[in-house]
């Protein structure tokens, strides 16, 4: 006898498992190649684009300007290249402009589509904006009382991540673009912002620039590449793409692949009497396990290799799919082979060591036991559970079905489990994140309005509450911001977690949002570095205020005055309820609480479409997982199935008793997903703020309850529904074959 033979036979008898179990194969691996291939495409395009355009390594602003023959000497002086950029924001209709002068040899901006200005009625915007507004090229748009014609959409590397504001949460496309023209045009504008922007060398001085800058200009404010979130965003969600697909390797797809090897040693099990014959025949046990061990490759390696040859086809629609969060980038989306072979060798690696295991296993019986049908027969207590006891045949044999299998009930649950913890996982995001905006809000304070000015003043003339607003940068180079205010502010939100009010004016608090980032709590010393002097302070945190928003040390005016070196009579912000008057050229940014949530709805707009491809992933594994598991209980059930057909019972009678013996599994494996979705998403947001993202809180509307509950319900009855038909076709002289109970 040739065992090669047995292969079709096998499979043909076998195919419903063979098919459901390649496609859960397919769908949980497809996520993890998803998120590898977006996360490269991304990278690869960053390092490239930020090379061409010559990304600065820092941008700062002064209270005193720097003239051009300064700039030159600080450029020989420390071996740098350094620029000023003039810029200006003009409102039209609710929509900001911010307009550039160009630069020549820091931040160069790239025209994506159409050309650059050739006259001064044209302007090129940034490409973000046009897209999600429907701009053409050849439009005409108005901008500080002129209108210009469109000639090209561009983009800028120090903002791929279109933020506003560097402090907001999420881009904004839909009231704020980028805008450049002619150097002409621009000095009719008359601006007066102007920032400058730093690439340094490998022999630069750095620290000995900042300081000659600080002492000679007074620097406001200095942004290193490496926190301004505008550039960062485009590596780090990047990286973070990279780092769920290998999580997601690790815990979607290995769940999937335990659950499918659990069945593959069950199917192993069922053929004890065929070991048992072939070594009785003279097999070798190395002979046995590598026979039986190809036929649990099949479903790995049909899986493995569909999914990379799909992604590997789809790479550039996969590899855009991260893109909602960046400008319209040109990424070229390829699978890397040593991912492809990754994604192949885990799922066929455990299934081959599933049915070894369960040979090795088995092969160590007797051989009579193995012929017999009995060399698992230590459960028939299980199996026997009741016996004697007044209840129901349909309660006694669910009963049995449940405890004298516990692998099989626990591939039922597990399945279950998986598909609403999917489903659910994808709700909780989205609902999340709608929720942060309002909560965010909440956190800040009772302010609608916030202008940050950019110079020092010290009388108030506009109304509202004064505050002296700084950084300072922690021992591992990590910023957060200085709030001075009063401790009798009518607009912040100053409370401990226990909600009690927090007196500022005696001392240093952290938000809650910086106690996580940073590892500080009530009572540490710290030591904390003046990014602007550079000077080193060390403070004692005297508490936390409850914030998740903002990642800031809070304190009086005078105290914030003493750590960051400035005079305690003046401020440079004023927060109120109402718009003030402020002079536009004062203004150096303006915050609204109301951002927030704005922002928040155009990033669950942009997660829509993953929303959807996340709950359909869920259904396909939940019903795949649910008919491998019971498609298991009818076949090792045949025997019973025949004889209750023998005793006269219908097929909905015996639907009834056989199919549904697992019914307590559902509710269980529901209400299992629930604290596991919480801990996901609580992992996954704590993990985001690694990466500049506010704390957002887990949330999850009823309706998403009722949504994924409902779909779990749904997808575990279209289950059985699809074995109905298997069980119809069971043979009432199955159970004159198989004597052995």
């Amino acid at each position: 006898m040739k065992l090669n033979r047995r292969y079709v036979r096998n499979i043909r008898e076998n195919l419903s498992f063979y098919i459901s179990a390649t496609v859960l194969t397919v769908v949980t691996l497809l996520l993890y190649f998803l998120f590898n291939i977006a996360g490269n495409a991304i990278l690869d395009f960053g390092d490239e684009f930020f090379a061409r355009n010559k990304l600065e390594d820092a941008h700062f602003s002064t209270y005193l300007p720097i003239p051009g023959e300064g700039i030159g000497a600080l450029e020989d002086e420390y071996g740098l290249t350094l620029e000023a950029q003039h810029y200006i924001n003009l409102e039209t209709d609710s929509v900001t402009a911010r307009v550039f002068e160009r630069t020549q040899h820091v931040d160069l901006y790239e025209v994506t589509e159409g050309r650059d200005v050739a006259s001064d009625d044209e302007i090129v915007i940034s490409e973000g904006y046009a897209v999600e507004n429907g701009v053409a090229l050849g439009d005409r748009m108005k901008i500080g009382g002129k209108e210009y014609r469109i000639v090209g959409f561009m983009q800028r590397p120090d903002y791929l991540y279109m933020l506003e504001n560097e402090d907001d949460s999420y881009k904004n496309v839909s009231t704020f673009y980028l805008c450049y023209m002619t150097d002409a045009a621009f000095d009719q504008l008359d601006a007066a912002g102007v920032q400058y922007l730093v690439r340094y060398g490998e022999d630069s001085d750095v620290m000995g620039f900042r300081r000659a800058v600080h002492e000679q200009y007074y620097m406001r404010s200095y942004s290193a590449a490496g926190e301004n979130p505008r550039i960062v965003m485009v590596d780090q969600q990047a990286e973070m793409f990279i780092i769920m697909a290998y999580l997601l390797l690790c815990i979607l797809p290995l769940i999937a692949v335990a659950l499918v090897s659990i069945i593959i040693s069950r199917k192993v099990k069922s053929e004890q009497r065929m070991i048992g014959t072939l070594s009785a025949m003279g097999y070798k046990k190395g002979q046995l396990m590598r026979h039986y061990a190809g036929f649990a490759v099949l479903p790995g390696l049909a899986g493995g290799v569909l999914t990379a040859v799909i992604s590997a086809l789809a790479a550039q629609p996969l590899s855009e799919m991260g893109l909602q969060d960046y400008e319209p980038m040109r990424v070229v989306g390829h699978l890397k082979a040593f991912d492809a072979v990754l994604g192949v060798v885990i799922p066929t690696v455990m299934y081959a060591l599933a049915a070894l295991l369960s040979v090795r296993k088995l092969l160590k019986k007797d051989t009579v036991l193995l012929l017999s049908g009995n060399a698992d027969s230590g459960r028939k207590t299980l199996k026997r559970v009741f016996v004697g006891k007044k209840m129901s045949f349909r309660t006694k044999f669910a009963a049995r079905s449940l405890l004298g299998n516990p692998a099989r009930s626990f591939v039922v649950l597990l399945g279950v489990f998986l598909g609403c913890f999917i489903m659910l996982l994808g709700q909780a995001f989205f609902d999340s994140i709608t929720h942060m905006g309002d909560a965010a809000a909440d956190a800040m304070g009772s302010f609608e309005h916030e202008y940050i000015l950019n110079e020092l003043l010290d009388e108030n003339p506009y109304g509202g509450e004064t505050m002296l607003v700084s950084a300072v940068e922690s021992a591992d180079g990590g910023s957060l911001s200085v709030i001075g205010a009063s401790g009798g502010s009518s607009y912040l939100k100053l409370e401990d977690q226990s909600g009690s009010p927090v007196p500022i004016d005696e001392g240093y608090y952290i938000t809650s949002l910086a106690e996580l980032v940073f590892g500080w709590h009530e009572g540490d010393h710290v030591t904390v570095y003046n990014p602007l002097s550079l000077e080193e302070n060390e403070i004692t945190i005297s508490g936390v205020i409850v914030n998740n928003v903002q990642k800031s040390i809070v304190a009086s005016k005078s105290l914030v005055a003493e750590l960051t070196g400035l005079d305690e009579q003046y401020f440079n912000c004023i927060i109120s309820d109402q718009a003030l008057s402020i002079p536009e050229s004062m203004i150096a940014e303006e915050i609204q609480p109301s951002d927030i949530a704005d922002q928040a709805k155009a990033m669950t707009n942009q997660m829509e479409f993953l929303l959807q491809m996340i709950i359909a992933l869920g259904v396909i594994i939940c019903v795949a997982a649910v008919y491998v598991a019971v498609n298991m209980l009818v076949t090792e059930s045949r025997s019973s199935i025949s004889m209750l057909k023998v005793l006269g019972y219908r097929d909905r009678q015996i639907d009834r008793i056989v199919l549904q013996s697992h019914h307590i599994l559902l509710p269980i494996g529901i209400l299992l997903s629930i604290p596991a979705t919480y801990a996901a998403c609580d992992a996954f947001f704590k993990m985001m703020v690694d990466f500049g993202v506010m704390l957002i809180d887990s949330y999850i509307s009823l309706s998403s309850y009722v949504i994924a509950v409902a779909l779990t319900v749904l997808c575990y009855f279209a289950s059985l529904w699809l074995l109905r038909r298997k069980v119809k076709r069971v043979d009432m002289i199955e159970s004159l074959k198989d004597n052995r109970e």
